[in-house]
This record gives structure tokens, sequence and C-alpha cells, in this order.
């Protein structure tokens, strides 16, 4: 028989999303109705390993939910991107004893899941990790609370700026009398995504009318994934088609992309690349290779397009903001209850086990997978939901609108069609 439960300690590690405290507070709604004191880790499992210093443990247990859900974007626990050696795991464990812990959850991606994994290793604690980000790259679930916020920000960002630079498109005539583009605006967006394409594949979100149905033309006009192998030279052609035909052009990058000859990370073939402690390329920092940069410099140095006399170039890189902005309901509707399910599987005496979202019937409900499921693994968009260069299908944009609410979340503006007056 499971041992009963009295006290549990929560945390979070990674980035934090615009609904990771919608998670917090639907675990202390769950902990008040079954009875759990509830402590938490500032700093995830750097509060634990250093749980002596003041401050790091809090207790939670008489805190208001609504605390978190109205503490704005970011993660009220703070977070962590530690990465524990063994002989931290052992204090960590030694530390929980002290404070008379029975259970931890723990919210994060692939990364935080390995590290509880790494923790039960060295401790018999009741362990459930509690799933969130925005890359949305975790196998065993539909989707990721994170995901449909940072979702959001972008195709909106991405309707809102295409209105705006698109502005600079002038028609003109050459010397030698024929019409053409004088100048082509080409705005490059960088998302959010290291290892898989999600965010960048829902950026054709903002292609949506308000059925949900896409209009090809709109931007975003090309988007480059990690799924989709980037050549060079396509890359060219396919941005020279779509201003031949516009006299513009949006075009969408994830932070990494892998290079079709080499398989290798384009910062590696193109340039530079820096390492953070759990091996990963680091993207968005000062120092780091930026694809944004890199594609905007091609399209200015290398693409020679016939009837445009220049490009002109904006590279756009939200970063931290695509996380930190907008919150979708149904997102933060689906946090809070991962957030209630973890400590209801607590209760229930499983271990080791991580909280997902499944859809059945055509709702989306909290399932549970084991954690080894989750833990280092990763998932890439489907191959049968991307159409090249030219993004998603729209039988993704059905799969996975209800990520960011409706198609209603949206702005829906007209294409300004004028009649041309005769010089």
């Amino acid at each position: 028989m499971a041992k009963k439960i009295k006290r549990i300690i929560i945390g979070q590690s990674g980035g934090p999303t615009p609904v990771i405290d919608w998670e917090v507070a639907g675990m202390l709604a769950a902990a008040k109705k079954v009875g759990y004191e509830v402590y938490g880790a500032i700093n995830g499992l750097e509060g634990i390993l250093h749980a002596d210093v003041p401050g790091n443990i809090v207790d939670l247990s008489n805190i208001d939910p609504r605390q978190f859900i109205y503490n704005g974007p970011g993660a009220g626990l703070k977070t962590t991107r530690i990465k524990p050696k063994p002989e931290q795991y052992k204090k960590m464990a030694a530390n929980l004893k002290k404070l008379k812990v029975d259970g931890i959850i723990y919210i994060g991606g692939n990364d935080s899941a390995d590290q509880l994994k790494g923790l039960t290793e060295q401790s018999d604690i009741r362990a459930i990790h509690a799933i969130k980000t925005v890359d949305n790259d975790l196998p065993a679930t539909h989707h990721c609370p994170g995901f449909g916020s940072a979702a959001l920000y972008n195709a909106i960002a991405l309707k809102n700026v295409h209105n705006d630079f698109s502005s600079y498109m002038v028609r003109g005539k050459f010397d030698d009398g024929k019409i053409g583009i004088l100048n082509a605006p080409v705005v490059v967006y960088q998302v959010m995504g290291r290892k898989a394409g999600w965010l960048a594949q829902a950026t054709a979100f903002a292609r949506v009318d308000p059925m949900g149905q896409m209009d090809e033309d709109r931007a975003p006009h090309i988007i480059l994934s990690k799924e989709v192998l980037f050549d060079k030279d396509a890359y060219l052609n396919e941005l020279n088609d779509t201003i031949t035909r516009l006299g513009q052009a949006v075009v969408v990058v994830q932070e990494d992309l892998t290079e079709r000859k080499t398989k290798k990370s384009i910062a590696q073939v193109y340039g530079e690349v820096e390492l953070d402690p759990h091996g990963n390329i680091q993207h968005g920092r000062a120092t780091s290779f930026s694809p944004g940069v890199f594609l905007a410099q091609l399209a200015v140095k290398e693409l020679k397009v016939d009837a445009v006399a220049q490009v002109k170039e904006a590279v756009l890189v939200p970063q931290h903001i695509q996380r930190s902005h907008s919150i979708s309901q149904s997102d933060a509707s689906e946090a809070y209850m991962v957030g209630y399910k973890s400590v209801e599987a607590m209760e229930s005496g499983v271990t080791r086990t991580s909280v997902v979202i499944k859809k059945e019937a055509g709702k989306f409900v909290a399932g549970l997978t084991d954690l080894s499921n989750i833990a280092r693994k990763e998932r890439n968009v489907d191959n049968h939901y991307i159409n090249g260069l030219n993004g998603p299908t729209q039988e993704f944009v059905d799969e996975f609108l209800s990520c960011i609410g409706s198609p209603t979340a949206l702005p829906h503006y007209s294409k300004m069609v004028f009649n041309h007056v005769k010089f």
C-alpha cells in the first residue's frame, strides 16, 4: 500500500511559459482539496540543493491559488537550468528527507523530466512530472502547456508586422522603361524551437480566415523548420519565386536548422556554436549564431530577382517576448488541468509519472505516461503535416489551431484592394 502523502514540494525548471503559474494554481487547488501541505522550491532543484539558504524553500499551504494566476508572465517560483551531478542529487535527497517531504511535483520539459528521474534514483520520494514547454516537442502528449500562448503571440505579431513592413513595397519603372519592383520588403522572423519546428509551423495560424481556413498568399510565405533539411539554393529559389509573385516575402525560421548536405546544424556549417550545460547548442544569446540574420543576409547579398531593384530586409527575433506576452485562454485552462491532475496522480499512488494532454472523443483531457517516455525524448512535427518550405498543411491547422483558442483569437484584416486610376 502506498504511503499516505502529507507534504509535497513543487518546483519548475527550463524556460518559463505564459501559463506555467496556471499549473501551480491547479496544484494548489487540488492539494487543498486532498489536505496536502505544500512547499515551494524557489529555482527548482537548485532551491532544494541549497535548502539551507533562507528563502529557497517557501510554504505555499495557505496561499490563494489566484496569487499565481494573477502573477503575470514568468515563473512565480522562478526557474533553473542546472544539470545536477550525482553528489548533488544525493544532497537534494537528504534535504528533502530533512524537510519531511513525501512527494515532489516538478514542472518542465524533457530535460526537467530527466532531472526528476535522476533525483528518484537517489531518493524513494514519490515523483510526478507536469509537462510544459513552448517548444511543444515532448512525445506521449498531444501538445504542451505554453505552446498555444507562444503560438498566439507569433501569429498576431506576424500579421501585424506584415501589414507594417509591406508598406515599403514600391512599384515603378526602371531606366529601360520596364515596370518592376523598386523596393521589395523581406521580413525574416525567428522563433524559438531548439530541435522541433512546432512554433515555426504554427506561425501559419496567421494565414487563417475566421473559419480557420488558410489563405496561402497571406504571410508567412516561407517557413523553415528543423524537419525540412536546409538547402541554401532551395531557399533562395523559393524566396525568388515569392518575391516575383507577390513583390514581398515574410520568412519564418526556427532557432536551428539541419543542413541538407552535412546533416549538421547550420550554426556549425555557417557560424560558430556554444553549448549549454545540457549539451544543447545555445540560441538567442548575444554571441549565438542567428539563423534569422543569416537568412536575411543571403536575401541581400545573394538573391537576384528579375524586375526587382533592391531588397529591404528586416530581422525580428522576439526570443523571450513570444513566451511572455500573450495568454491563450485554452492554454491557460489546460495548464490548470495538468497541474490539478498532477496532485490527483500523486494521491492515487503512482510515481515516476508524467502528466500529459490526451485527445479523447474530440476533447482534451489530462492523462498519464511513464516518466521515461518524456525524459530526454523529443518529438518533431510529423512529415505529413508539412508542405515543404510552404509550411504546414491545412490538416496541421485543423488539429492544433485550438491551442490558441479559435480563429477569432487573431485579428482579421482586409486586403486593401483598390481600383486603379488610368494615367
